[in-house]
């Protein structure tokens, strides 16, 4: 049987979906609905996010699988402009891995994960902020009621890492305990709250008090890590000789370590001792560099020399604390381990410096020169570079007069003779037993 062309059109012809019928509420769910979530905050969370507010100190957060609402919490409270640096939600195993730089866990709700993402948390709070910040990240990992079946308990776990210390908190939720999904969210939100103001210093109830405060059930079973204070300038010298951390910052305050920050302006050194042409020399590059934070670094370990002593090293940061400038400790002696550690930052150098970056003997060859230095530049980094004078022919050493690869220029760049020339250097200081 042939089928008529209008036929077979209509037959062809997209046909939409029928629109679906709205679920209607029952009155009385609707007014239930609105009675627990009201319109204003809990005044008694209000008052701390309020006083979370006015610390100086900045936080960023990570919380999966429970403690949402405590970000609308922070963020709902006029003030946290000052405060909130970033808010990270990964839900997913994928999200949750990537944040974590690759690394994964058995369970995604455990004291690890939770600590290795208050961590990363801390050190992307130090990335956002000016050197001598206090900073503190959070993290809240959570396994809360769900509509399927789930082997195990409802928990919760949240650390706390920052300048001020860490902490950590385990919170075993009373399945029996009449409270839906939202309600054991809201308790993880109050202890998130809750450590939140623990890292901004604030006191916090304890005992029956803090149970009373978070909500919680008869059966709920918390548990809260013993408190660590923050690490004195020995300590992290000491975590960062046995490779546990890669820097330690000083000079402004409060030490912060195992949180390098990218895309500043480094000026390294021996220091021995810091003098008026190394800050001299500093300030004429951030006057070419203005949109990037200026920062002393010193490496606790040389190729040649090995380790300086933690002592030592203690030594040569009271000079730094004394004129309250920022100076950052690693274990990165070559520039390549530097630029590692510090993508996006420029390096400002002198020239002699410059001549050895660009020796081929340090490196085995011209072409391993060239891959190494072209990686560097692959990071972000670059080099400001001033002269010098050289004393036995009184005559100035300018950075333009280096032999640059033409494929390596625009790795370097020169501080113009009339914005910095200091004809001192730490070998004549100790000399005359400045230092």
């Amino acid at each position: 049987m042939r089928l008529s062309q209008a036929y077979r059109a209509s037959c062809l012809a997209p046909k939409p979906y029928p629109a679906p019928k709205p679920r209607l509420l029952h009155t009385a769910a609707w007014i239930r609905a609105a009675a627990v979530r009201p319109d204003t905050l809990d005044p008694e969370v209000d008052e701390v996010i309020k006083a979370i507010h006015a610390t100086p100190t900045r936080l960023a957060l990570t919380v999966t699988g429970g403690g949402v609402q405590a970000i609308s919490w922070l963020l709902g409270v006029p003030g946290a402009s000052r405060t909130v640096l970033d808010v990270q939600v990964p839900y997913s195993p994928t999200a949750l891995k990537s944040l974590l730089g690759g690394q994964a866990f058995a369970s995604a709700s455990s004291p690890d994960s939770v600590a290795a993402l208050s961590q990363a948390a801390f050190q992307r709070a130090a990335s956002l902020t000016a050197l001598g910040t206090p900073v503190a990240g959070l993290a809240c990992s959570a396994a809360l009621g769900t509509d399927r079946v789930r082997r195990g308990e409802d928990r919760v776990y949240i650390a706390a890492h920052g300048t001020g210390g860490r902490a950590s908190f385990s919170l075993v939720l009373d399945k029996a305990a009449p409270r839906p999904r939202w309600a054991q969210d809201a308790v993880a939100s109050r202890l998130l709250i809750h450590a939140a103001a623990l890292s901004c210093g604030l006191p916090v109830p304890e005992g029956d008090l803090a149970r009373r405060w978070l909500r919680l059930e008869p059966g709920d079973v918390l548990e809260s890590g013993r408190p660590q204070p923050p690490p004195t300038l020995r300590q992290a010298l000491q975590s960062l000789g046995r490779g546990e951390i890669t820097s330690v910052e000083a000079g402004l305050g409060p030490v912060t370590a195992g949180a390098p920050r990218g895309g500043r302006l480094y000026l390294p050194g021996s220091f021995n001792p810091l003098h008026a042409g190394h800050t001299a020399m500093l300030q004429a590059a951030q006057s070419l560099c203005p949109q990037l934070e200026g920062c002393y670094e010193l490496s606790t370990g040389n190729a040649d020399k090995g380790l300086l002593l933690v002592e030592e090293v203690e030594r040569r940061v009271r000079h730094f604390e004394e004129a309250r400038l920022p100076v950052v400790l690693t274990q990165a002696p070559l520039y390549a381990q530097k630029a590692r550690l510090f993508p996006g930052s420029v390096f400002v150098i002198g020239y002699d410096t410059a001549i050895r970056l660009l020796d081929p003997k340090y490196y085995g060859s011209r072409e391993d020169m060239l891959l190494q230095l072209d990686r560097l530049g692959t990071s972000g980094c670059s080099f400001l570079v001033a002269g010098r004078l050289d004393t036995q022919t009184q005559q100035f050493m300018r950075p333009e007069d280096l032999a640059v690869p033409p494929q390596l220029k625009p790795l370097f760049r020169s501080i113009p003779e009339s914005l910095f020339r200091a004809d001192i250097s730490s070998t004549q200081l100790r000399a005359q037993g400045a230092c």
